[in-house]
């Protein structure tokens, strides 16, 4: 069967996945415009990216205990971060529901004194990934293996057998790319201005970086053992091989305020 591009691409499916972005995009409007009423955090951080509130929402966890806010990014050893900060921390916020990504505080539950407290003494801290890499992984762990975030792409491909990266890729720039926050772009994740953060860490140089976010939050007695947690997918073995020229083009397309924000090198298509 031919893969369908953007043009032989159905119609309907393309005008659903349309029109979900701007349903979502209005509601966002509305959301955001609330929480930065009555939100202590959103009213000091106000959130002005794309996605909808509660999507971004998700992405902070805050510890009140050990002083530390954490914008998590999908998709950028996510997992192993979060596990890595609940081997550490004996914090877990009211009702909780015992998992570790759950355990820490998002940003809407956060009080203003709270939100005080956290800008004058938080250890403020991010991962990124370069968006090639990020890319190939969230195809390689969400729509080869079915996950439930890969419907929309599947809606939009027509078919679920044997979808290949560079039909992903088109649905991204068909404005798929805001549909998940597992292959939204990094910058419209972040809950705090990038110049806020005391650290910006990458998947890349991943044990430096986050031997350096134990020993300034928790200062262990012994060295941090990462302990590897999400599921893999080792997509950097296979991260040239999957990139055709057009593939290149469409991620430096969608991905480029995550270039110009991370400082990641551009590759040629």
């Amino acid at each position: 069967m031919r893969h369908p591009d953007r043009v032989t691409q159905a119609p309907l499916a393309g005008a659903a996945t349309r029109g979900w972005a701007a349903l979502n995009g209005a509601l966002n409007q509305q959301a955001t415009g609330l929480a930065a009423r009555l939100l202590p955090f959103y009213r000091r951080h106000p959130y002005g990216g794309p996605l909808g509130l509660f999507t971004v929402d998700m992405r902070g966890a805050y510890s009140p205990e050990d002083g530390f806010f954490f914008n998590r990014v999908p998709k950028a050893a996510n997992s192993t971060i979060m596990a890595t900060l609940g081997d550490y921390s004996g914090y877990s916020k009211r009702f909780s529901r015992g998992g570790k990504k759950s355990r820490f505080l998002r940003p809407a539950r956060m009080s203003a004194a709270e939100v005080a407290r956290m800008d004058a003494e938080a250890f403020r801290f991010t991962f990124v990934r370069d968006p090639y890499g990020r890319a190939l992984s969230a195809f390689a762990d969400k729509v080869v293996r079915k996950r439930k975030q890969a419907r929309p792409f599947f809606r939009w491909l027509g078919r679920v057998e044997a979808p290949a990266f560079i039909d992903f890729l088109r649905f991204l720039e068909d404005g798929g790319a805001m549909s998940d926050a597992h292959w939204a772009p990094q910058s419209d994740l972040m809950l705090l201005p990038v110049a806020e953060f005391h650290l910006v860490g990458r998947l890349e140089r991943l044990e430096a970086d986050l031997s350096a976010v134990v020993e300034r939050v928790f200062a262990p007695a012994a060295p941090l053992a990462i302990r590897r947690a999400g599921p893999r997918t080792d997509s950097h073995r296979s991260l040239e091989g999957a990139y055709t020229p057009e593939a290149i083009g469409i991620v430096n397309r969608v991905y480029a305020a995550d270039f110009e924000t991370f400082g990641y090198p551009v590759r040629a298509s």
